[in-house]
Formats: structure tokens, C-alpha cells, sequence
């Protein structure tokens, strides 16, 4: 696209946002007003009968093409488009995507012409995240500080590094602490944050320990390329090729250094940093090959130096479930007892020792963690576990107290450990109808239904989730169940989740579909509540949902496997078009799940984590028990699940699963019962016997 075009596209976005009618403002004000003050049943039916908004299916189409090519950046579409949709309901999100591809070229005044248009929206604080990227990328701080002042998400931290930087450039600030805690935090790095540091690296502000700290954690994550090619440039001339070195070949620099003496090098500064950086790169690769360069070969490195190595070797060890691991993490210790490692490497400590049962190294672990403010409720669960096993009844009793709930998965097993069944509070009364009108009358709800109404979750879900900022519980609740009412059961979960004080649990665990998810449990003899638990974390309900990787429908399932289950189980007429067919979709979702508890012996645990990672990863990962301890508790099993996500997928479903057993029943359940003791088929079948 030339230059002179671009222009004239930008222009055209701004006299267009600029003559904004007030229609569809006035319409939602006058609606809205409405519920507010008609509490009568007639007012509030008027309200509800507009939604969702009706959009015809040509208008939703050219919608929808102007959201595919705002992504592609192209602005054509929704230029085109902006005329047709004047004072819309979603006349606001066309000019966004007119827009949002022209930024690089656009100017102050079109981000303030968009403003002026389109005052108080979550498109307009959404293109404010985009513009001040925008502007700290051309380092333009006046502007960036005006348009940040009406900032209201501040949750993007290139953009808080892109202010720090403005900060210390145009007020002198003294801002390098901050930076440099934003900056360990993001993997990455990211732009906001890399220019930030940079600028305070270039100037000498930042002290070139912290340029040696940051470039140890692109190393420990696997970044090294991208850490040199960052920072090489503030090192002495010839780092970039010893860094690479230490990256790409690391065991070959190590014992070069050796040959040529690791003492001389350790005692230079700058060449004990690229031994550290290559011990690091050891450690992911082969953490043994590492703690045996570290005990015979670089033992004389500073303390803090052989703390932060043996806790990196002890989290590749732990990650990859090896029986050194506990050994490795007591070294760092060792080295130096005052060494507070990065909150990851303290975490598989912990699991680590309750592999091993370890009590000690998991009391001290867990209590360093809730220290440091960790409000994860896992480490004090374990640490009152710990506490119960080191002979402190009455202190690990006051500490599951605390946690105990019915809802989450540590709250559930610190019921348990009270020798309590966990039972279900009484729900909170619904929602009234008015506050429900109340908030279908909003500008922003009704923009979210409009838009889930054409099936743009993304933008759908971010319109409705600032919609909710500054709501109380009562109207939080309202909007829930607004979104239950119009199936939207993923929005309903969530928003309900937010509600503080109490629980309506048939919000928070909606059961839709209710005949055929049970014809689907009888028929494959698995339970109603594992599979109400197991589609409430896959899908929150959500019929029609794909997945970027490609899974579909209620249970998620991907292509390749519905077409397996379907030959399976004789469903010959199954075509992919019905993979979103509610009855079909959980009829082969069950049936899948069905023989993943077969294949595991019926454990619940394992069979989510198959389902979720595959068959084949807990096949190997149900024999994390030591020799001597072959079979280990259920939670234990699932705290060390080595994939995140397949390991709060597991504590999710099984939570979930517990309380939708406790509504199905009636009665009191118990998680620790449901997870039951994990281990090889071997061991298991031995403690059954016994």
C-alpha cells in the first residue's frame, strides 16, 4: 500500500469517527432508564425482549470481513463498512479496526478524533494500550503521558515499562529497580520492557550486575539467543561469539575452561559470568552432566553463584521427575542458606520433596513461598500437611481452617484432612429480574451480546469483561445471570465466579444439556459428575468453541480422534459437520473418556490428565513414585504433573467434578477419596490386595 494511500485511509477513519451520531446511545440510555425506574414486570419484559440485539445475517457478515481483515491488516473492509453501521451498536469496533492497522502511520490528532468519538468504551482504552505502544515505540513522551493519564486497564507491562522509561527520561526519575523487576518477570522481555532497560543500560543507570542477572534468565528459559542479541552490545567486544559458545556448545566451553583452568577463570568477573551462563544452559539439557561439573570442576565459585545452579539443576531434574532432584535442591541450600531462588525453581522443590516425602524440605520450602506472598492456597495446604507430619497436629489443623472451602481443589482437600465431608452452603436467592434488566440496558453488555450474537468471542468477552469493571456484588451477579439466560454459559461461570459473599451455585455450576450428558454417562459408564467437571473446564459449555489447535464443541475433541472414537463405538453416518452437535459431541467425548479410565484402572486423576495431554505422557508419569515409595497419594501425583497446563487441568476438573457430585447426590463428597493413590499397575494391584 503507497504511502499517499495510506494517508488517505487514515483521513477518512477520522472524518468518519468524527461525525458519530448519537442514536444507538440515546436508544441504550432510554432503555436503561427504563429498567432502572419501571421496576413494573412490563418495564423489565421491554428491556429483556431486546435482547440479543438482532443483527441481519448480510449486515453480519460484512462485520465479521471487516474483523478477518483488520487482523490481516487490512482497514479497507471496515472503512467501507463504517458509513452503513452510523450509530450501531457495534459502530465503535468497525472504527476500531478501521483504524488499528494505520497506527505506524497515524498522529495524535486520529487518536484524538477516535477518542472524541467514542468516549468512554473499552474500544477506546483498548486503542489506547495499542497507541501508547504505538508511542513508546516512537519514544514520543509528551504524548504517551497524555494519552496514559486516561489509561484504565494498566494491564499490559510493555506499556508500564514504556511509562517507567517515560519517567526517567523526561522527570529524571530514578526508575531502575522498577524496570528491572518488570523486565525479570516477562520471559521474553518484550518490547516496552527491552526499550526501557536499554535506555537506562545506554546510560549507565542500570548497574551491569543487572545486565548479568537479566542475562541469566533468558538463559534459564531457554532464551540465550535472544538475551545476546539484546544485550552482547553493553558487553566488552568479542561477547557476542563466547556467548553463543556458551549457549551452543556449552559442555565443550566448560571443559575448555577446565583445560585451561577453571580457577583463573572463575577469579576474572566477566569470565566467571559465561561459566555461569554455560552451567546454566548444561543444567536444562542434562542436569546430571551439570551438578557433576559443578561438585568437581567449579565448586570454588561464589556461593550464591553454586545456590542459583544447583536449584536450576534441581528444577530440570524435578520437571523431568528424577529421584536426584530432591538431592540437587538440598545443595543449593548447602551452598548458601540465605539464596532465595525465583518462586519456579521453589515450587518444584516443593514437589519434588513430596515425591520423596520429604516433610522437611517441604515445610521449609512452603513456608519460604507463603514469605515471599505467594496466596497460592497449594503451598499452605502442604505446608499444613507438613506441619501434620513433623508431629504439629494442632498448628496444621489451625492452617487447613484457614483454606477450607468447597469450591477449589486445596480448599476441598483441607476439608477433607478436617475429617470433614465437603457439603454445600446454602445457594444465594437469584438474581432479580430488574438488576438483570438493569444490566441488559448497558451500552457495553449489549455491544457484548451483539457480538457474541455473530460469534466474535474474542472481542465479545473483552467488551463484556470491561463492562464489568466497578459492579458490585448484586449487579456482578446480575450480569451473570444476564449471561445465563442468554446461554452465553462460559460468561455466566465467570462473572459469577467474581461475586464475593456467597455462591449461586446454579451460576457458578451451570448444568445445560442436562439429558444429554447423562444419556452419555450411563452409555459409557462413566460419571455424570466427572463429565459435567471434565466439560465445565474444556469448554465452559460452550456448544460451537474451537480451539486454536483445532478441538471442537462441548468436550473438545480434535478431528482426528472423533473420527477414531466414532469408528469405535459404530457410529458409521458421523460426519466432521457434526462435531459440534451437542448429543454427538459428548456421545464420542464419553465414549473417549470412557476408555481412558479403562486403560487406567478407573482413576479419575489419570484420566483427565490423558485426556487433556494424550494417552502416553501418564503413562510415564504415574510411576513418579520412588522405588521405595511406589505409590503416592492423589494430590501428590497431580502437584507434579510436569505440563502447567495439564496440571491445573487435572486439580480443576477433579474440584469440579466433586462439587457436581455433591449437587447430583445430595450428599456430602470427599476429593481425597475421588483421587484416590497413583502409582504403577504393579503397586496398585498390591495395595488392593492388601
Amino acid at each position: 500500500m503507497s504511502t499517499k494511500r495510506s494517508w488517505h485511509i487514515v483521513r477518512r477513519v477520522v472524518r468518519l469517527v468524527s461525525a458519530v451520531t448519537l442514536a444507538a446511545a440515546a436508544h441504550a440510555a432510554q432503555a436503561q432508564s427504563a429498567a432502572a425506574t419501571g421496576s413494573a414486570p412490563q418495564a423489565v419484559a421491554a428491556v429483556m425482549q431486546q435482547i440479543p440485539p438482532q443483527i441481519p445475517p448480510a449486515q453480519a457478515q460484512r462485520i465479521v470481513q471487516a474483523q478477518q481483515a483488520a487482523q490481516r491488516g487490512d482497514p479497507q473492509p471496515a472503512l467501507d463498512a463504517l458509513a452503513q453501521f452510523k450509530g450501531s451498536l457495534l459502530e465503535p469496533w468497525l472504527a476500531y479496526w478501521a483504524i488499528k492497522p494505520t497506527l505506524s502511520r497515524a498522529t495524535q490528532q486520529d487518536f484524538d478524533a477516535f477518542a472524541a468519538a467514542y468516549p468512554h468504551t473499552y474500544v477506546l482504552d483498548r486503542l489506547r494500550n495499542d497507541w501508547l505502544l504505538e508511542l513508546g515505540k516512537r519514544q514520543d513522551w509528551a504524548d504517551f503521558d497524555r494519552v496514559y493519564a486516561g489509561f484504565l486497564m494498566r494491564d499490559d507491562p510493555q506499556v508500564q515499562c514504556y511509562d517507567l522509561q517515560s519517567q526517567y527520561v523526561t522527570q529524571h526519575a530514578d526508575v531502575t529497580a522498577q524496570v528491572f523487576a518488570l523486565w525479570m518477570e516477562q520471559r521474553y522481555g518484550g518490547a516496552g520492557c527491552n526499550s526501557a532497560a536499554t535506555a537506562l543500560l545506554q546510560d549507565g543507570a542500570m548497574p551491569r550486575d543487572m545486565l548479568w542477572l537479566r542475562l541469566r534468565r533468558f538463559y534459564a528459559d531457554g532464551r540465550a539467543r535472544q538475551g545476546r542479541d539484546l544485550l552482547a552490545p553493553f558487553l566488552p567486544p568479542g561477547s557476542w561469539r563466547i556467548l553463543e559458545q556458551t549457549d551452543a556448545e556449552p559442555v565443550r566451553f566448560l571443559l575448555d575452561t577446565v583445560r585451561r583452568g577453571a580457577a583463573a577463570a572463575i577469579a576474572d568477573g566477566q569470565r566467571r559470568q559465561y561459566v555461569v551462563l554455560a552451567l546454566l544452559s548444561m543444567a536444562r539439557q542434562d542436569p546430571a552432566q551439570a551438578a557433576r561439573l559443578l561438585q568437581d570442576d567449579f565448586s570454588a565459585l561464589p556461593a550464591r553463584d553454586r545456590a542459583q545452579l544447583w536449584g536450576r539443576i534441581g528444577l530440570a531434574a524435578a520437571l523431568n521427575l528424577q529421584p536426584d532432584a530432591v538431592r540437587w535442591f538440598s545443595r543449593m541450600q548447602q551452598a548458601d542458606a540465605t539464596y532465595s531462588p525465583a518462586p519456579v525453581v521453589r515450587e518444584w522443590q516443593v514437589r519434588a520433596a513430596l515425591r520423596a516425602q520429604d516433610w522437611e524440605m517441604v515445610r521449609s520450602a512452603t513456608r519460604s513461598l507463603i514469605d515471599q506472598g505467594s496466596g497460592d492456597a497449594a503451598w499452605s495446604y502442604w505446608h499444613a500437611r507438613a506441619l501434620e507430619k513433623l508431629g504439629h497436629p494442632i498448628e496444621a489443623r489451625a492452617l487447613f481452617a484457614e483454606i477450607a472451602n468447597p469450591w477449589d481443589f486445596y480448599g476441598q482437600l483441607a476439608t477433607d484432612a478436617l475429617g470433614m465431608k465437603i457439603s454445600l452452603p446454602p445457594s444465594l436467592p437469584p438474581a432479580p429480574a430488574a438488576a438483570v434488566a438493569q444490566q441488559a440496558a448497558r451500552p457495553g453488555m449489549q455491544r457484548a451480546l451483539a457480538l457474541f450474537s455473530i460469534d466474535l468471542r474474542n472481542e465479545a468477552v473483552r467488551e463484556w469483561n470491561f463492562s464489568l469493571r466497578g459492579l458490585d456484588n448484586a449487579q456482578m451477579q446480575a450480569a451473570a445471570e444476564l449471561a445465563c439466560q442468554q446461554q452465553l454459559w462460559d460468561r455466566c461461570i465467570n462473572t459469577s465466579e467474581r461475586v464475593k459473599g456467597g455462591v449461586d451455585i446454579a451460576q457458578r455450576y451451570a448444568m445445560p444439556y442436562r439429558e444429554a450428558i447423562a444419556r452419555a454417562a450411563r452409555t459409557e459408564g462413566v460419571s455424570e459428575a466427572f463429565l459435567y467437571g471434565l466439560i465445565r473446564q474444556e469448554s465452559r459449555f460452550i456448544a460451537n468453541i474451537k480451539s486454536w489447535v483445532g478441538a471442537s464443541g462441548l468436550m473438545q475433541l480434535m478431528p482426528a480422534t472423533a473420527r477414531l472414537v466414532a469408528r469405535k463405538i459404530g457410529l458409521t453416518d458421523y460426519t466432521h459437520d457434526q462435531i459440534t452437535d451437542v448429543g454427538v459431541n459428548v456421545q464420542l467425548g464419553s465414549a473417549y473418556l470412557g476408555g481412558l479410565l479403562q486403560q487406567f484402572g478407573g482413576s479419575e486423576a489419570l484420566a483427565a490428565a490423558g485426556y487433556n495431554a494424550g494417552p502416553g505422557r501418564p503413562l510415564r508419569w504415574r510411576s513418579m513414585g520412588l522405588p521405595q515409595q511406589p505409590l503416592l497419594p492423589g494430590a501428590v501425583f497431580a502437584e507434579n504433573i510436569p505440563i502447567a497446563e495439564t496440571r491445573d487441568y487435572v486439580k480443576r476438573v477433579l474440584a469440579n467434578a466433586t462439587v457436581y457430585a455433591a449437587i447430583l447426590s445430595g450428599k456430602p463428597q470427599s476429593l481425597k477419596a475421588r483421587l484416590g493413590d497413583i502409582g504403577v499397575p504393579d503397586a496398585m494391584l498390591a495395595s488392593n490386595q492388601h
